[in-house]
């Protein structure tokens, strides 16, 4: 969940006119040094401050023996650096770090200045770097890539071994692997084993080592990948055994490891990338998910991208950024949601092709080298891939390394009933949207001694920020807009926040390391007092703290020890308010977490897979917990036999729950689960949900099934039902009582081409947040699996919402456009049950017109060509027009004329038109009445127009028969043409189908005839220079101005506007005034009979 915003940073360049180009770059693991290789030199970095550390330019000597600079490897503690040459060299260097007092760059005052504010002095210490070559060796045979490990470096060479060599260049010959005597199995290591038959030609071309793996992930030369495991640490030849990936239709490129989430990620030579898992029961190797990028987004993928050229994970491994070939780069979730993407990057009117890449401090940065340019994109990420807490999943945060952004969804709002527009009715629900930025910079003081952020978390009712750095702690409180520190820089580095951070009531919750006593700590810090040590609530913890999260006064601690501690916070009042801590149970998760790094969140929830049996109480209590480990989500259910409240408060008694661990879902990003500590009553089964976000497979929402009174209805049920959800962005806030989903994506403002050769514009982003409304996909996968009661049931709860009604009618669209448009046969159709439900919803909600309104609505906003579909579930159209006008809906009957314009001839729908002419005189609708005499005025022209163009013809065998205005009964709604072996030619009176489906979509549902503008339209390319009526294109302001006012009014028509209430509203929309419309054609005639129809009014 990494967004880019902003511009790229230029950070080196080479002439054009120069040989020299960039070859590649790497950070090394702390992510605080960068190394760029050029051909014949290279070069090291800081990040923070952004300066030049050293460089070194090799001999023309070496150059001409061992060849120029392929890539480079850091050694994981930043001591050593190794260089690989093109004609199989390998150049080691030491990396030469000098005292701490000796820096390489001094910021002095000039003469006639003196700096007076702290932004402009550097506390960042920047060292000084030497770089020495110490050896340099050649590898017989090429070198096609290299692997750093702690001792030694993994050489693969294109003879078909891996060797082993040592820092200080020496090799070690009893390590050396030969792939020609390693045995290989298919699918998992107990399978039947075999060699390569010909492994004289076949060779590692990428390898990358992870110790939660417990082996290296190879792609081989004949493009199929492996996992190279070994019974010893050591990875003795000996030991050593393969496993193969399955195979994929296109070869693989490169491989990327990540150790989080234990996940192979293989690209792939046709632009896509495959992500790889390995079940825990049969440890088999199996297929995730494919990273690719839509036909909407990218219609020729392998054409426009190429093969893929590397792959890289962030820190955090919760996304990971792929390259191509032919340039440009994408960045997924960790399970396969497309974030951002950049195909073309030009500067210097040049196209650059991404040739290396990777991630800087904490992600904030991506590294991009092109042959002559290395640029530096900033980052923002979202709060939940390091800090995954309950309070962060209420609102959209994200964090950048100085900055903080909020963003607190929208929410919908009952208006009080003392309000004149509510008065006397029922309360009304409005939404109040809101998509701007808070955007919060982090103090100067505080960040200058402990850049980068590591953790942010916003308290439940958005009023306080708390963030913790590289040390210490610090508040921020929105209301004030003010920060809360500690006084001094030392008491600040006493610890380092480990465990993230929690707020819980006024306390902020950290787990951190103690740096003076170097021990394990859950520290707790009250917002209304000063930061201080004196005033905190230390709690000892026998292991590093990797996460924690909290329900009601229940925290949960998960350590470095695989165990999970459960304890009781009591706050006590006074003076200096305090907590008390009470270990209630300690939980061992070693069966269902093969290494504490790997779990990614833990949750106390009030979730229950027998949930469907209990009765609402009203008080929502710890039921289970949730473990979500390397995306695998585990279900731990509280044994009601023996709860938690009666274990007793000794932390010395380690306890474990009698309930098995039941796995819930794969590929799990995270969850969310409704915060309120009481049952809602209004929207139980929504809110009593479990959401899960899948990445590439989408949003999961596991939802109960029960009744309002808590009881199910078939026993035979099951109790609970998982559905899918799919989204057009990543999910970061999920809204139960509002039932929406707000995210954000990285948006492209703009993107240079080729075109304009001399443009120097580079590809700049913004972050936007986004909303969803997921109700109408919930209440279709429920009527897709025969759930209709339970459907009816989640619908009549949300009727209050202000965009229920827009909901039901996004329902009937998407199935419409899908069943309508499918090529193949539908076997059993959504569409008869999604209209039986909207009615069932309208019989339910007897006041308003909900069937009506969304057929209306819906049938506005589709293809013409899909009308018959839903007519034959709806009902006819007229009749659907006439129970309009005997319900007195006259708005929504004005949509319907709509329809029956497009469905039947002339004459019906003016006689239509004429009898809502007559139900809006009678109602005294001043603005329905000019609007249906203005349509009236049309559909006279377009009669008029209609004959007096129509050619005379003699029906006969050789000569088509015309039908000006057929019935929808012998009505062609796909090719006007008929084909040639028939006899006749069949036109709808109606209309342009492009023009058509944009007839009101605003809204403005007594504007619907108005936007509904027929006039005569004679096209000179059309067949026989036939005629034919079109829709034209709605006015953008809504409205259709005059053009010479009263004046251009027939005297008799304008006495008879002294009977109606608002002249000006008739002088705008009255056909008897000069009107102008978007085509430029200017109508004055008035059709017979409308001074009669006004004065009738």
């Amino acid at each position: 969940m990494y967004f880019i915003t902003g511009l790229p940073k230029i950070v080196s360049t080479i002439p054009l006119e120069e040989e020299d180009s960039f070859q590649f770059l790497c950070c090394n693991r702390e992510r605080i040094f960068i190394l760029i290789l050029r051909k014949v030199s290279l070069s090291i970095w800081q990040l923070k401050p952004l300066v030049q550390l050293t460089a070194y330019r090799r001999s023309d000597m070496s150059v001409k023996n061992l060849g120029i600079n392929v890539s480079a490897l850091w050694k994981p503690d930043s001591s050593a650096i190794v260089v690989q040459t093109s004609d199989g060299g390998l150049i080691f260097f030491t990396i030469d770090t000098r005292a701490a007092d000796t820096e390489c760059y001094m910021l002095e005052d000039a003469k006639n200045s003196r700096r007076e504010s702290d932004e402009l002095f550097v506390k960042e210490a920047v060292p000084y770097i030497s770089m020495v070559p110490t050896t340099s060796i050649l590898v017989q045979g090429g070198i096609t890539c290299l692997e750093a490990l702690r001792d030694n470096v993994m050489v693969a060479a294109t003879s078909g071994i891996i060797q082993r060599i040592q820092w200080d260049g020496s090799v070690d010959d009893s390590l050396t692997i030969v792939l020609d005597r390693v045995p290989f199995s298919v699918d998992f290591p107990q399978s039947k084993k075999s060699y390569l038959s010909n492994a004289s030609s076949v060779h590692v071309v990428d390898l990358e080592y992870s110790f939660l793996l417990g082996g290296f992930s190879l792609v081989l030369s004949n493009g199929r990948g492996a996992l190279m495991t070994a019974n010893h640490f050591e990875f003795r030849p000996e030991s050593v055994q393969c496993v193969w990936v399955p195979s994929e239709p296109c070869a693989f490129t490169c491989t990327a490891v990540n150790h989080k989430y234990r996940l192979m990620a293989f690209g792939c030579a046709n632009a896509q990338g495959a992500l790889y898992c390995i079940e825990d029961q049969t440890e088999g190797i199996q297929l995730t998910h494919r990273l690719q990028l839509l036909d909407k987004d990218c219609p020729d993928m392998m054409a426009a991208c190429g093969p893929v050229e590397d792959l890289n994970w962030t820190p955090d491994g919760c996304a990971i950024a792929m390259i191509w070939k032919k340039g440009g780069f994408a960045i997924w979730s960790v399970f396969g949601a497309l974030i951002t993407f950049c195909l073309t990057l030009v500067h210097e009117g040049v196209s650059r092709s991404v040739s290396a890449l990777d991630w800087g401090t904490e992600g904030y940065t991506m590294w991009v080298a092109d042959p002559k340019v290395v640029f530096m994109y900033n980052f923002t990420k979202s709060a939940l891939s390091v800090n995954n807490c309950s309070t962060n999943r209420m609102y959209v945060l994200l964090q950048g390394d100085n900055s903080v952004m909020l963003n607190t969804g929208d929410r919908v709002v009952a208006q009080p009933h003392g309000s004149s527009s509510a008065s006397g009715r029922e309360a009304q629900h409005k939404l109040f949207s809101n998509k701007a930025w808070m955007v919060v910079q982090l103090p100067h003081r505080y960040m200058a001694t402990n850049w980068p952020l590591r953790y942010t978390v916003v308290d439940a009712d958005a009023e306080y920020i708390a963030v913790a750095g590289r040390y210490g702690i610090a508040f921020y409180h929105i209301a004030v807009r003010k920060w809360k520190t500690f006084s001094n820089d030392t008491a600040e580095q006493l610890f380092v926040v480990t465990g993230g951070l929690l707020w819980w009531r006024d306390f902020v919750i950290c787990g951190c390391s103690n740096t003076k006593t170097k021990t394990h700590e859950v520290r707790f810090y009250s917002k209304t007092r000063a930061l201080d040590h004196s005033s905190a609530v230390v709690w000892k913890s026998e292991a590093p703290v990797i996460t924690m999260n909290a329900f009601q006064n229940m925290l949960i601690i998960f350590s470095a020890d695989s165990r999970l501690t459960l304890c009781e916070m009591d706050r006590k009042a006074g003076d200096v308010p305090t907590i008390v801590i009470n270990v209630l149970q300690i939980i061992s998760t070693e069966n269902i977490c093969p290494h504490p790094y790997c779990v990614v969140s833990v949750d106390l929830t009030p979730v229950r897979t027998e949930t469907g049996q209990k009765k609402h109480t009203g008080i929502r209590e710890a039921e289970s917990l949730l473990i979500n480990v390397s995306g695998r989500l585990w279900i731990i259910q509280r044994d009601s036999s023996d709860p938690y409240k009666d274990v007793p408060a000794d932390e010395s008694v380690v306890t474990t729950s009698n309930v098995i661990p039941l796995l819930l879902s794969s590929c799990v990003e995270t969850i969310w689960v409704h915060p309120s500590t009481i049952s809602s009553k209004e929207k139980p089964q929504l809110c009593e949900a479990l959401w899960m976000f899948c990445g590439a497979h989408g949003m999961k929402v596991w939802m109960p099934l029960f009744t309002k009174d808590g009881t199910r209805r078939n026993a035979f049920l099951s109790r609970r039902v998982m559905l899918p959800v799919w989204l057009k962005s990543v999910p970061l806030c999920v809204q139960f009582d509002e039932a929406m989903i707000h995210g954000a994506d990285s948006d492209l403002l703009y993107e240079s081409g080729l075109d304009n050769k001399e443009s120097d514009e580079l590809p700049a982003f913004i972050v936007n947040r986004t909303s969803e409304v997921y109700l109408p996909q919930v209440l279709r996968q429920l009527l897709r699996r025969n759930l209709g009661t339970h459907a009816e049931e989640i619908a009549q709860t949300c009727t209050k919402l202000p965009y229920f009604n827009h909901s039901l009618e996004l329902l009937l669209h998407q199935v419409l456009e899908e069943e309508g448009t499918s090529s193949a046969p539908i076997p059993d159709p959504l569409l008869p049950s999604v209209v039986d439900f909207v009615q069932a919803i309208s019989k339910y909600l007897a006041s308003l017109p909900v069937f009506l309104q969304t057929i209306a609505h819906c049938a506005r906003k589709s293809d013409i060509a899909l009308w018959p579909r839903l007519f034959a579930e709806a009902g006819e159209p007229t009749d659907l027009f006439q129970q309009c006008l005997n319900s007195g809906r006259l708005d929504i009957a004005a949509s319907f004329l709509i329809v029956l314009n497009g469905t039947l001839g002339v004459g019906p729908v003016r006689k239509q038109a004429g009898a809502l002419l007559e139900k809006a005189r009678a109602a005294g609708d001043v603005e329905l009445i000019a609007e249906s005499a203005r349509f009236l005025r049309a559909l006279e022209m377009e009669e008029q127009e209609t004959y007096r163009r129509t050619p005379e013809m003699t029906p006969s065998a050789k000569s088509p028969t015309i039908h000006p205005h057929p019935g929808p009964e012998n009505m062609d709604l796909g090719n006007p043409i008929s084909p040639q072996g028939a006899l006749t030619f069949k036109y709808g009176s109606v209309v342009k189908q492009n023009s058509l489906a944009d007839v009101g979509l605003s809204g403005g549902n007594k504007a619907a005839l108005k936007k509904a503008n027929s006039v005569p339209f004679n096209n000179p390319e059309s067949v026989d220079g036939r005629s034919m009526s079109v829709v034209a294109a709605p006015d953008p302001t809504g409205l259709i101005t005059t053009a010479t006012g009263v004046q251009s009014v027939d005297r008799r028509n304008s006495e008879s506007f002294n009977y109606l209430p608002d002249n000006s509203s008739i002088l705008r929309y009255s056909p008897g005034t000069s009107v102008t419309s978007r085509n430029g054609w200017s109508r004055r005639r008035r059709f017979p009979g409308y001074a009669h129809a006004v004065e009738q009014v």
